[in-house]
C-alpha cells in the first residue's frame, strides 16, 4: 500500500509538473521553461523536484512526447471515423484543429528546435507511426497502391495508373528519388509516388498552420481557413 501511494504521489507530482511548465511555455516558449521556477510554483524546492525530472532535457521529453501521442491520437481518430472517401480532409482538419486549440503544444515539436536538445528515439518512432497515417490518408486520393514504385505509379505517357492526371517531369524525378530514401514505415514501404504525395501532403498543411498559429496572416485580411480548405482541395486534386 505505501508503495502505490508513492508512486501515486510520484505521478501527480509529474503530472503537476509538466502542467506548470505548459504554462510557462506558453508565456515565454521554451527558453523559459526552468525546472526551478516550476518548483517554486509548486511550493517545493529545485533538488526536490529534480527527484522527479532529473533534467529539463528530461522535462522537455516528456512534454514533447506527450505532444506526439496526443496529436497522433488525435489524427488517428479522425481517420477512423471517416468513410474512406473523407479519411484525408478529415486527418488534414483534425490537424489544424489540434494546432489551433493548443498552439504552444504544436510549435513545441514543429516550432523552431531548441537549442542543444536532442530527441529521443521514442519521439522519432510517433512521428514516423504519424506519418504512415498520412500516407495510409493520402492512399484513399491518390489511386496509388502502398506499395507501387516510381517505376510503375505510371505508363509510357507519364500518365497514372489510377487513370489521374499525369505526374510532372519534377513530379516523376521526385517520385524516383523518393524510392531510395529508405524505409518510412517499419514492415510495408510505400512507393515513391505515394510518398511524394504523402510528404507535400505534410509540408503543404504544416506550412498554413505553422503561419498561420504563428500569426503571419495578421493583416493581411483573408479567413486562413479558407486558404487551408482551398489546400486540401488542392491536395485530394492532386495540384
Amino acid at each position: 500500500m505505501a508503495t502505490a501511494r508513492r508512486e501515486r504521489y510520484r505521478k501527480q507530482t509529474r503530472e503537476e509538473a509538466k502542467a506548470v511548465a505548459l504554462a510557462q511555455l506558453s508565456e515565454s516558449g521554451t527558453a523559459g521553461i526552468s525546472v526551478n521556477a516550476i518548483a517554486k510554483s509548486m511550493g517545493m524546492t529545485g533538488p526536490a523536484l529534480y527527484r522527479y525530472f532529473a533534467s529539463r532535457d528530461e522535462l522537455l521529453t516528456e512534454l514533447i512526447t506527450d505532444a506526439y501521442r496526443d496529436l497522433a491520437e488525435a489524427l488517428a481518430r479522425a481517420v477512423a471515423d471517416a468513410v474512406p472517401a473523407d479519411r484525408f480532409r478529415a486527418l488534414a482538419l483534425a490537424l489544424r484543429d489540434w494546432a489551433k486549440r493548443q498552439p504552444d503544444r504544436y510549435l513545441l515539436i514543429y516550432g523552431t528546435p531548441v537549442p542543444g536538445y536532442h530527441a529521443p528515439p521514442e519521439t522519432i518512432e510517433i512521428a514516423a507511426g504519424m506519418m504512415r497515417t498520412i500516407v495510409d490518408a493520402c492512399a484513399t486520393v491518390a489511386g496509388a497502391g502502398a506499395g507501387a514504385g516510381a517505376g510503375d505509379a505510371s505508363g509510357g505517357d507519364g500518365a497514372t495508373m489510377s487513370g489521374e492526371q499525369p505526374l510532372t517531369e519534377l513530379e516523376a524525378a521526385l517520385a524516383r528519388h523518393l524510392e531510395g530514401a529508405g524505409p518510412w514505415v517499419a514492415g510495408e514501404e510505400p512507393g515513391g509516388e505515394l510518398k511524394g504525395r504523402a510528404l507535400r501532403t505534410w509540408t503543404r498543411l504544416h506550412g498554413v498552420i505553422s503561419l498561420d498559429v504563428q500569426g503571419q496572416f495578421t493583416g493581411m485580411g483573408f479567413d486562413p481557413s479558407v486558404l487551408f480548405e482551398a489546400e486540401i482541395d488542392a491536395l485530394v486534386r492532386g495540384g
